[in-house]
């Protein structure tokens, strides 16, 4: 928060949008500097079938998924870096 870069929010985890599907939650990047807000999606990691199977992380590659999956932490909170540019760039989604 404030000049650091760093967020925090508290949620519930949330439930998939049909059966089998992998769980996300839907992020907006507003910062100085972007004409336009960004989207991405920040997956659950535990349901690794459901992540697979996932129709937007299949048409990605292995290394460019990954900036779309959160990390569980030993108190059972989710890390998830949003990057805007360079190594490891989250993948940011287009809305028309």
């Amino acid at each position: 928060m404030g000049n650091t870069g760093i967020y925090t929010f508290t949620t519930v985890n949330p439930g998939a949008t049909k059966p089998g599907a992998a769980p996300f939650i839907s992020v907006a990047v507003f910062a100085r500097g972007l004409t336009n807000r960004l989207f991405t999606r920040t997956y659950l990691p535990e349901n690794e079938e459901a992540l697979a199977q996932d129709p937007l992380l299949s048409s990605l590659d292995p290394e460019r998924r990954k900036t779309l999956i959160a990390r569980r932490d030993p108190d059972g909170g989710l890390t998830f870096d949003i990057r805007l540019q360079g190594e490891g760039e989250t993948v940011f989604l287009d809305f028309q």
